[in-house]
């Protein structure tokens, strides 16, 4: 052992004392001061959109739109069907008009309550039953009296009551009604639709809520329409305690982040990530073959170190500068997300459930994460490197070779995948690269950034690190094989 660590000292030495070393760790460097460069120029672009007061312009526009709606009602050939949907869609719009509220902002509680009013409205002049009749005229009376007193809760408290009667009146099953009222609680708590400027992915988030509650009590994925497996049960589970974190906590998810931050963390590991690759399949192409051509492996060969210690001494330095030049990227990232940025926006998180409990991972820690778990994949492409510069002993056939598979593997796998269906498709090495997918199920990324990716992640975690340790166990046997047996003097 003592021997593989003075040699791999020795390896260390050489590569960190050469200039394209310290050049490489610049452009490393260059890639995540880019990435900000390129997040700084959206938040300014963003930063000088000035958003024209339209208040006007809905008013002209839905006026418009209702004298043209009113004409065509005097069309006695308009059938009856079109003649209702004009009727209460000029019931809208008067009412839009009347209390100043955009028939557009579909997320405004305002919005959705004139919609129910109008629409109750128009229900109200085809019942002939007075009971009917006078229930409707209840219900648009309290409906009114929550708009013009702007009473959001009580808006909120009357959808309670009326889930309490269809309760009662046995419209809806005692679980179904636990499940409204519980979404309904959420809203009023995290104030959903309340401003007109509502974020979307809130209302998002309470839709992917009940869709969970509606999977989990009726035992059928509303996604795929099939029986509920236990697995997936658990995700949906897990999901609602996710997305109530997010609305109790003001956390968007990763696709309708508005922190520049956040987007800032999400890019610089997807570039450095592949800068670092690049650079070390580079460096990993010409361990054996440039000492190989230049004639400094036959110093190596004549000492009286195995050619095995040699060779390990190479590997783990190599696995060594990938180690560095990951930690020292990852805490760069850091640093320029801490200083470039306000403290007041948020940075990337990674929420998840554990034990039935919230957890989260901060964003400084969650960087270093993304980068280290990224790198996983790179390790086995580095492997194939130095296979290729070991069997070779050519740089410019292992490096671009290397090259080649990493940065086209996801576009020709997605391709072969579209086309074959058969069940041996996922014990190919490219579609288990998605290990991040793996260990954070999680997480969601607004950018598809599929360099050096996977297409297929309905494999799981173990499966596909077993496949990928297969693969370098067979590279590695391969490279020491031919490192040992080949004449290098």
């Amino acid at each position: 052992m003592s021997k593989i660590w003075k040699l791999f000292i020795n390896e260390n030495i050489k590569t960190w004392k050469k200039l394209s070393t310290k050049i490489m760790i610049i452009v490393a460097i260059l890639a995540i001061i880019g990435t900000l460069g390129l997040v700084k120029i959206m938040q300014r672009t963003s930063g000088n959109v000035v958003i024209a007061d339209s208040n006007d312009n809905w008013k002209k526009s839905i006026q418009q739109e209702m004298n043209y709606m009113e004409e065509q009602l005097k069309n006695d050939e308009l059938d009856e069907a079109t003649k209702t949907s004009y009727e209460q869609q000029i019931e809208t719009y008067k009412m839009s008009l009347e209390y100043d509220v955009s028939p557009w902002k579909m997320n405004y509680w305002k919005t959705n309550l004139i919609q129910e009013i109008s629409n109750l409205k128009i229900q109200k002049n085809n019942l002939l039953s007075e009971n009917e009749l006078k229930s409707i005229e209840e219900r648009i009376s309290k409906l009114t009296e929550k708009l013009e007193q702007n009473d959001f809760d009580g808006y909120i408290e009357l959808q309670k009551t009326e889930q309490k009667t269809q309760l009662d009146n046995g419209e809806i099953s005692e679980q179904e009604y636990k499940d409204k009222i519980e979404v309904l609680d959420i809203t009023k708590k995290s104030g959903i639709g309340k401003e007109s400027n509502d974020p979307y992915w809130k209302q998002t988030l309470i839709t992917e809520i009940e869709t969970a509650q509606a999977s989990i009590r009726t035992n059928i994925d509303k996604e795929t329409s099939k029986v509920l497996t236990v697995e997936k049960k658990q995700e949906y589970e897990d999901l609602i305690k996710i997305d109530k974190y997010r609305l109790e906590n003001n956390i968007a998810p990763s696709t309708y982040s508005q922190s520049y931050k956040a987007i800032f963390e999400i890019l610089a590991p997807m570039f450095g990530v592949a800068v670092i690759a690049i650079i070390v399949i580079v460096i990993a192409g010409g361990t054996i073959s440039t000492e190989t051509s230049t004639g400094s492996i036959k110093f190596w060969a004549l000492t009286p170190n195995k050619r095995w210690k040699i060779l390990t001494a190479k590997i783990l330095s190599v696995l060594f500068y990938i180690i560095v030049l990951t930690l020292l990227i990852s805490i760069v990232t850091i640093l320029i997300s801490n200083v470039f940025f306000s403290n007041t926006e948020m940075g990337e998180q990674y929420i998840y459930v554990e034990n039935g409990k919230i957890k989260v991972i901060e964003s400084n820690l969650f960087i270093i994460e993304q980068y280290f778990v990224k790198m996983i994949p790179v390790v086995v492409f580095v492997l194939f490197a130095i296979m290729l510069s070991t069997l070779t002993r050519n740089s410019a056939t292992s490096i671009s070779f290397s090259l080649a598979l990493y940065l086209g593997n996801g576009i020709v796998m997605s391709i072969i995948n579209s086309f074959i269906k058969s069940e041996w498709i996922k014990f190919v090495p490219f579609n288990n690269l998605n290990i991040f997918d793996k260990i954070f199920p999680n997480y969601t990324s607004p950018i598809n950034f599929s360099m050096g990716t996977s297409f297929t992640t309905t494999t799981s975690l173990t499966f596909s690190l077993a496949v990928l340790g297969v693969c370098a166990i067979l590279m590695l046997v391969t490279t020491y094989d031919s490192f040992n047996k080949r004449d290098i003097i």
